[in-house]
C-alpha cells in the first residue's frame, strides 16, 4: 500500500534506510575479521586434532573445536556499544538497526549452503555456475530502500482517533511510525488481522509498506472467492509477437512497455550522463545535486515500465488461473534464451520468468493444475 509521504516523513525514512545499511555493514565488517580469524583457529585445530588421534595413552586433552560468532552475537555486542557509540540510531525504529542482524544472519546461512551445494555437485572453483556469494557491504541509494517495524510498534487507526485536525479526512486510515507520528495510507487495509510486521520501502519517489497479516479463518472466506470448477484445459506456448497462445486458439499480446518508452529512457539517461559523477572505479568526484535530482527521474520511469509489466502479468495470469482448471506450459530456459544479446531486450519486457511464477502460485492457490512440458518434448506425439 503506498503511502502519502511529505518532506519530513522522506526524511525519516532515509534515516531509517542510513541505520538499516549502517548496523549491516557493522556486521559484515566484524565477520570478515572473525571469518578469516577462524580459517586460522580451524588449521591450528585439525593439527592438534590430528596429533591428539596419533597419542597412544591420548593424556592430553582433546582440542576444542573453534566456533564462529552468530548474528545473535553480534547483535548483543552492536547493542551494548550502541547508546555510547551510536546514538543517531534512537531517532528512528528500534528494529531499523535489529532487523538488519536477522537479515544478515540469512545471508551468511545462504553463503555456507551454497558453499555446501558446490562442493557436492564438485564445481571448479572458478566457475559461475552454483556461484556462492560472500555477504556484502549495502551501499548507498537515492532511489531505494526498505526497513522494517515489528507488529509491536504498529498501530493503524481512522482521522478522527489520531488528531483533532484530522476530522475532516475521518475515513482514511493512518499508521501510527515510531519516533515520527502518523502517515496516511492511500488504500485501506483489505483483511482484518492481527498485524505481525510492516516492511517500508521506497521505489522511485514513492513509499510504501508491505503488511504481514495473521487472518482468521472466517476472515480467509471473506475475502476469497471459492475457484469455481469448469473441467476446462489448455496448452500455453509463450512467444514475443505473441505473448501467450494458447490452444484453443486465444492469442494474448503483451504491452511491451520497455519498447514503448525506450527513445525517452535512452533521452533521460544521455541527460544524466552529462551531470557530474565518478566515472571510473576510484574516481572521488562527488555526485552532484542535480545528477541525484535527474536520477530521480529515470528511476520514475523504469519504475512505472515495471509496473506496467507486473500489472499485466498479474491481470492475464488471474484470469487464466480463474478460466481453466488444467493448464500445461513449456519449461522454458529463461536464463538461456536471455544470454542471447539479440532477444533479451525482447524476452525481458514480455517477462516469461514473470508470467510462470505468478501463474504458478495462483494455480496452486486454487487447488487447480499446472502441468510443465518438457521443452524437448514434441507436441505431435
Amino acid at each position: 500500500i503506498e503511502l502519502k509521504a511529505n518532506n519530513k516523513f522522506f526524511t525519516y525514512c532515509r534515516k531509517a534506510f542510513g541505520v538499516r545499511r549502517f548496523a549491516y555493514n557493522w556486521a559484515v565488517a566484524k565477520f570478515k575479521k572473525d571469518y578469516a580469524a577462524h580459517i586460522a583457529a580451524m588449521d591450528r585445530y585439525n593439527k592438534e586434532l590430528a596429533e591428539y588421534k596419533k597419542s597412544p595413552l591420548q593424556s592430553t586433552v582433546a582440542p576444542v573445536k573453534p566456533k564462529l560468532p552468530t548474528w545473535q552475537d553480534y547483535k548483543k555486542e552492536f547493542n551494548a556499544i550502541r547508546l555510547e557509540e551510536y546514538p543517531f540510531t534512537y531517532e528512528v525504529t528500534k528494529y531499523a538497526s535489529q532487523q538488519a542482524f536477522a537479515n544478515f544472519g540469512k545471508a551468511v546461512s545462504n553463503y555456507f549452503e551454497n558453499v555446501k551445494k558446490r562442493k557436492k555437485a564438485k564445481v571448479k572453483q572458478n566457475s559461475k555456475k552454483r556461484k556462492a556469494f560472500f555477504p556484502k557491504f549495502k551501499k548507498k541509494s537515492y532511489q531505494q530502500g526498505k526497513f522494517y517495524i515489528g507488529g509491536d510498534q504498529v498501530k493503524i487507526v481512522t482521522g478522527q482517533a489520531c488528531s483533532k485536525k484530522l476530522e475532516n479526512h475521518s475515513t482514511k486510515q493512518y499508521m501510527n511510525i515510531p519516533n515520527f507520528g502518523y502517515v496516511q495510507l492511500k488504500e485501506k487495509l483489505r483483511f482484518n488481522g492481527h498485524i505481525n510486521g510492516v516492511t517500508i520501502s521506497q521505489r522511485a519517489d514513492r513509499i510504501y509498506a508491505s503488511f504481514s497479516i495473521e487472518i482468521t479463518d472466517e476472515e480467509y472466506l471473506r475475502t476469497h472467492k471459492a475457484a469455481v470448477q469448469n473441467n476446462t484445459a489448455a496448452g500455453i506456448d509463450l512467444g514475443l509477437k505473441s505473448a501467450l497462445m494458447l490452444s484453443d486458439g486465444i492469442s494474448i499480446d503483451s504491452p511491451k512497455p520497455l519498447k514503448a518508452k525506450l527513445r525517452k529512457l535512452a533521452r533521460l539517461q544521455r541527460q544524466l550522463n552529462r551531470k557530474q559523477h565518478p566515472r571510473a572505479k576510484g574516481d572521488k568526484t562527488k555526485l552532484s545535486r542535480n545528477y541525484i535530482k535527474h536520477s530521480r527521474k529515470v528511476s520514475k520511469l523504469y519504475l512505472s515500465i515495471a509496473n506496467i509489466r507486473e500489472d499485466y502479468s498479474q491481470k492475464i495470469t488471474s484470469i487464466l488461473a480463474n478460466h481453466y482448471e488444467y493448464l500445461c506450459m513449456e519449461d522454458l530456459n529463461v536464463k538461456g534464451m536471455m544470454a542471447n544479446h539479440k532477444l533479451s531486450r525482447a524476452i525481458s519486457d514480455v517477462g516469461f520468468y514473470n508470467i510462470k511464477k505468478n501463474l504458478t502460485y495462483k494455480m496452486e492457490f486454487k487447488h487447480r493444475k499446472l502441468q510443465e512440458v518438457d521443452r524437448f518434448y514434441a507436441s505431435s506425439k
